[in-house]
């Protein structure tokens, strides 16, 4: 579905995916019937360098969801790209849409989703996602506390296929933990975890988390720190299994 783009029509490309107004752009559990209608949120995140270290970097990230009282609906679009020294380093983006469903009489929660995405740097042409999960609020520690379980279909395709570099499909477990913590009123922290075995060998997997310190500087205007870890122990040929980066977003909510 991706092709290579380039700044910025890339960033045009992700604006116009989103006429909705979707890793996950606020990472906070997503609640049914703790609201109802729909919400945009909008945030940019970006990195400036110079001297000793010489590179920039910009994201978008785009939230749209609509509640009702026994199930919701959320898109995510994020794209994100940086140079160093002049030469492209970052290129990426993803599409994210998920439906949510109470399961009547239970405290269990059915999803389904489906995702596409593509990043240059991991050598990934495209990557598709389809599956389902589900997942249970647990009374904990935490203000929001979720447990979930599920599985989705892969299908992924590097920039050129080569001996070490195939195109693959795959069926994963997905087991993912996600909570929210309200420190201050207006200071929150989030996190969620994914662990993705593919079924028929649990050694290869993936792991994603992401770490947020989230805070409200007016009403609907936010700032927060984002830290993502990923790490995938088959990538492609010549590509470090492991990334990590941190990012500092300014987010605004449409209601």
């Amino acid at each position: 579905m991706f092709t290579k783009l380039h700044f910025p029509q890339s960033l045009l490309f992700i604006f116009f995916l989103t006429p909705l107004a979707h890793a996950f752009i606020n990472i906070t559990p997503p609640v049914i019937a703790e609201k109802e209608g729909t919400s945009l949120e909008v945030s940019v995140g970006a990195k400036y360098n110079r001297g000793n270290t010489d590179n920039n970097e910009v994201s978008l990230f785009v939230k749209s969801q609509y509640d009702e009282k026994e199930w919701l609906l959320y898109l995510l679009s994020s794209y994100t790209y940086g140079e160093s020294k002049n030469i492209k380093e970052t290129d990426n983006g993803s599409l994210h849409l998920r439906y949510i469903h109470t399961i009547e009489e239970s405290a269990y929660e059915y999803e389904m989703f489906a995702q596409t995405e593509f990043n240059q740097f991991q050598k990934i042409k495209e990557r598709h996602l389809l599956g389902g999960n589900i997942r249970r609020k647990i009374d904990f520690a935490f203000e929001k506390f979720y447990l979930g379980v599920g599985g989705f279909y892969a299908s992924v395709s590097p920039d050129k296929v080569t001996s070490f570099d195939l195109k693959y499909e795959t069926v994963n477990f997905n087991f993912y933990l996600s909570f929210k913590e309200q420190i201050k009123s207006n200071i929150s922290l989030s996190y969620i975890g994914f662990y993705q075995p593919n079924v028929e060998t649990f050694s290869d997997y993936r792991l994603y988390q992401t770490l947020q310190l989230q805070t409200a500087l007016s009403q609907n205007l936010t700032l927060s720190l984002r830290l993502n870890y990923e790490y995938n122990n088959k990538p492609y040929q010549g590509i470090e299994p492991s990334d990590v980066r941190s990012v500092l977003n300014l987010g605004y909510t449409f209601n």
